[in-house]
């Protein structure tokens, strides 16, 4: 069980969420590549069973520049077998709170990908039942590559 979990952090919100997930991932038995998503080629996606995207949500709801080049190479791949989930930490206090999530949830679906966990916004840091949401991803990715 080959997993890429890439994600974008201005705070370190999300930089520690990907960690924390990709803890449990691999306790779980997957074998994960944790990348920063400016590193991250979207062309390899086929290397991996699974991908992962944690993402903050910028400004007035838009991806962050750093994750620009990833986010529109996904419009080239065709992700057919690829399973996916998408999480971000955010904040209830932007008008446009994790549209992020929303907008790479919705541009994998188009590139053939296949959700198999619903998409999870947490606001600010993470509590014990963000963090509980987050298992719950990690487990549906799982048992989707078994």
């Amino acid at each position: 069980m080959k997993i890429l979990l890439t994600y974008t952090s201005m705070t370190g919100r999300n930089k520690k969420l990907a960690k924390y997930l990709a803890d449990y991932l691999e306790k779980n038995g997957a074998e994960v590549t944790l990348q920063e998503m400016i590193d991250a080629d979207a062309f390899e996606l086929v290397n991996y069973d699974a991908l992962i995207v944690d993402t903050y949500t910028y400004h007035d709801g838009e991806v962050p520049d750093e994750a620009q080049d990833f986010f529109d190479d996904l419009k080239d791949v065709d992700l057919e077998g690829t399973k996916f989930a998408v999480l971000g930490s955010s904040s209830k206090d932007h008008l446009h709170f994790g549209r992020a999530v929303d907008y790479f949830t919705m541009e994998l679906n188009s590139s053939n990908g296949e959700q198999v966990a619903d998409s999870v916004k947490i606001d600010k840091d993470p509590d014990a039942d963000d963090l509980k949401r987050v298992d719950m991803l990690g487990d549906n990715v799982l048992k989707s590559l078994k």
